[in-house]
């Protein structure tokens, strides 16, 4: 059943928009090593319009909220969001601040490397968070660690479902985790909030789910 609490918006995305050159490569370059690589491949990126996009796709009335420059980046990372239908109103575009860049060595191995540069995803406020939220009053909101903290942070508990996908691993606090309803971690992601190792049987796993506090992990 709806909340009719809610707006139109089924998910707000709170998150990264980064454009992507990914190079494919024979082997990854070692420290102080330069590499020949292929053609490179420009793509729209980030964890949190990745996201976006695959909520969309599945039918869900998605909004995007971050941000992006006035480079030709953005604009690229705007207009593809658009053409899968998303709603790009709380994406501010930031005069003087470079677009967020993945630069993405691939190997034929299938490994890959991957240095980003947050930009204009640093720049993300929590009063345009609480702002966002508050006039979209979406039904479930999805946060990433590509945005700052105190982004995420201003989430909070506003209402809507709150559902946390803690990457690129961190610790987190016991009082963030409280806001949180369900956390989506990997393994890595997983020991990165409890300070721990990865875990190497189910037992160990299901140890560190229990310490994190959080009633639903996936």
């Amino acid at each position: 059943m709806s909340n009719p609490e809610c707006g139109s918006v089924d998910l707000a995305v709170v998150g990264s928009l980064n454009l992507d050159v990914s190079i494919p490569v024979q082997e990854l370059p070692l420290p102080g090593e330069t590499v020949l690589g292929g053609d490179a491949l420009w793509t729209p990126g980030g964890k949190g319009a990745n996201q976006a996009v695959a909520a969309a796709r599945l039918g869900r009335a998605v909004a995007m909220v971050g941000c992006v420059g006035t480079d030709s980046a953005g604009r690229q990372l705007v207009d593809a969001l658009v053409a899968d239908s998303i709603d790009v109103s709380a994406v501010i575009e930031l005069e003087g601040v470079p677009t967020g860049l993945a630069a993405i060595a691939v190997s034929a191995a299938g490994e890959n490397s991957i240095v980003v540069s947050p930009g204009a995803n640093a720049r993300l406020t929590p009063g345009h968070v609480v702002d966002t939220l508050e006039r979209l009053r979406p039904r479930a909101v999805l946060a990433q660690f590509e945005i700052p903290a105190v982004a995420i942070a201003a989430i909070g508990r506003r209402g809507p479902l709150f559902v946390l996908n803690p990457a690129p691993g961190r610790r987190m606090s016991s009082d963030e985790l409280a806001s949180v309803d369900v956390v989506v971690p990997n393994r890595g992601e997983l020991a990165a909030l409890v300070e721990g190792q990865p875990a190497t049987s189910n037992d160990d796993l299901i140890d560190q789910v229990r310490s994190l506090g959080v009633d639903r992990v996936v």
